[in-house]
């Protein structure tokens, strides 16, 4: 595995290391809480960050058409603007309503799948070698067809995009608590 592909999933993992030991903390009010009917919750957050990571595994292990990776479609302007919008926390609509959180799945249940994509995306990262690095693996809606670690710096400023966010929910979640505790 190319050492820059590596060095991004290792942060990833620490990452992800990291949220689970935070969700231990959270009781199920916080975990749950929505700041509005169209706002997600906490747990919701975590289902659309597991849905993105299991369309990403599903097509970099299944012959994704080549037709839908087609080099013409490259675009590092769209790249770096899908970068750029989640890196400045830039409200955006979801590109994909397949991966809109539907909030019927157990905070457990999304752990386990997502252990279990983490795992399998794991081996796919140790079989690549390096002369196949730059090969295109993934396509994202807007910034069309990428590389392995362009892939993976997206999931990763995606990831980091989603912590910011669980940080605001926490924030208003607890202020509502409070809120509600001395009867306002």
């Amino acid at each position: 595995m190319p050492s820059d592909i590596q060095k991004t999933f290792a942060g990833l993992e620490e990452k992800y290391r990291k949220l689970r030991q935070h969700l231990n903390t959270l009781n199920a009010e916080v975990l749950y809480f929505k700041a509005g009917p169209e706002k997600w919750s906490i747990a919701e957050v975590i289902e659309h960050l597991v849905m993105a990571e299991e369309d990403m595994l599903a097509q970099l292990t299944g012959a994704t058409a080549a037709q839908i990776l087609d080099p013409q479609d490259r675009s590092a302007k769209n790249y770096h603007i899908v970068i750029k919008v989640m890196t400045k926390d830039i409200p955006v609509n979801v590109p994909d309503d397949s991966m809109e959180p539907l909030g019927q799945c157990s905070l457990e249940e999304l752990l386990r799948r997502w252990d279990d994509t983490r795992k399998k995306t794991r081996a796919y990262i140790d079989a690549i070698n390096s002369a196949d690095a730059g090969d295109l693996v993934y396509r994202h809606p807007f910034a069309g067809p990428l590389d392995m670690a362009e892939t993976l710096n997206f999931i990763d400023v995606h990831f980091d995009n989603h912590m910011r966010h669980i940080d605001n929910i926490k924030a208003r979640g607890q202020g509502f608590q409070v809120a509600h505790r001395n009867g306002q």
